[in-house]
């Protein structure tokens, strides 16, 4: 029996090999209960930290009252800006040294950061709850936007807000990365039925390996730790700016997706990256989407945020608690247990 990953053009199946490559249904909803100790014992957020002054986080972007497109894609880059991303430095100063680039370059850090934003944001399992299958559709953020337009996002940790393929996810990636002012990102296949983003940053030698960075919009194809230019795709000479615009910036969005989309880049933006990717590690399993057998590398980041919990950390535990999972009673180490469950 021939495998159905293989005989679609798109993507191929789930990262890992303990969960089977699956048509598209609806992933199940997730029972929340307050965590226990009864199999190991709780992993308590550390406390010793000095006490957060701001607990309200980043201002929001006020949006206008009729909200174009246009006027969305401003208001993500002015969000994005007006984050304290602190918590990136070590990430990109490790990227700047991979590829030889300059650490110093402000335009550089600019574009990492608003690209990684994204990255969080659009990838499957992400801050926009996007969910990974096959969809057959071509490489275009068409019926994303479409199924935002039809059904704006409500509050739910675990309910997809659109369903995509690995080229609608990494589409709508390169045409947001545009809108953003950050050139040089398209669609690269490091295999004949998968797409990821591929970026060529200026100030990086293309002509020598690595000059492109590779960014897994979905796990397919990869391990639970794949993430923002760090795979095990080789890296090509090139990648090629995807051309499309998809949809017109003249579109008017319902003001609730609009909200939706930034909010959640407030909510979540200033956390660690460990932090970042146990939530989406979490989301993604309760999706049933690209993510294969994760849970030990969940626990491992349950440890490693518990540790060092940052004043950002805390904020987006809160928000996951309250907003996403509508748990008014949960604790940040109730929040923190919940991410690390089976």
């Amino acid at each position: 029996m021939v495998a159905l990953g293989l005989l679609v053009t798109g993507c191929g199946g789930p990262s890992g090999a303990t969960r089977p490559f699956q048509a598209l249904k609806a992933a199940p909803t997730p029972v929340v209960s307050t965590p226990t100790s009864a199999l190991a014992p709780a992993v308590v957020p550390d406390t010793s930290s000095p006490t957060c002054s701001d607990e309200s986080g980043p201002t929001a972007v006020t949006l206008p009252a009729r909200v174009t497109l246009g006027d969305f894609w401003a208001a993500l880059a002015a969000q994005i800006d007006g984050l304290d991303t602190a918590a990136l430095t070590p990430s990109f100063d490790a990227f700047a040294a991979r590829h030889q680039a300059d650490a110093d370059a402000t335009q550089l850090r600019r574009d990492f950061t608003r690209l990684w934003a994204l990255f969080e944001a659009t990838r499957d399992g992400g801050w926009w709850r996007l969910r990974w299958n096959v969809t057959d559709q071509e490489p275009s953020s068409i019926q994303i936007w479409k199924a935002w337009l039809r059904s704006p996002p409500t509050p739910s940790f675990s309910t997809a807000s659109a369903v995509a393929e690995c080229d609608e996810i990494t589409a709508l990636f390169s045409v947001a990365a545009r809108h953003l002012g950050v050139r040089g990102v398209g669609l690269f296949y490091p295999t004949w039925n998968h797409v990821i983003a591929g970026w060529a940053p200026a100030g990086v030698d293309q002509r020598e390996r690595g000059g492109v960075v590779l960014i897994p919009t979905t796990q397919i194809f990869q391990g639970c730790a794949a993430t923002f230019d760090q795979t095990s795709f080789k890296p090509p000479r090139h990648v090629y700016e995807f051309p499309r615009i998809d949809v017109k910036d003249g579109v008017e969005l319902p003001t609730p997706l609009a909200a939706f989309l930034l909010e959640q880049v407030r909510a979540y933006g200033e956390a660690s990256p460990a932090l970042l990717a146990l939530i989406r590690a979490k989301r993604a399993d309760l999706l049933v989407s690209s993510l294969g057998d994760c849970d030990d590398y969940r626990r491992q980041l349950e440890r490693t945020v518990a540790q060092n919990t940052s004043c950002a950390d805390r904020r987006a535990l809160r928000h996951l608690a309250r907003v996403e999972l509508g748990r008014s009673d949960f604790s940040e180490a109730d929040a923190l247990a919940f991410l690390a469950e089976p």
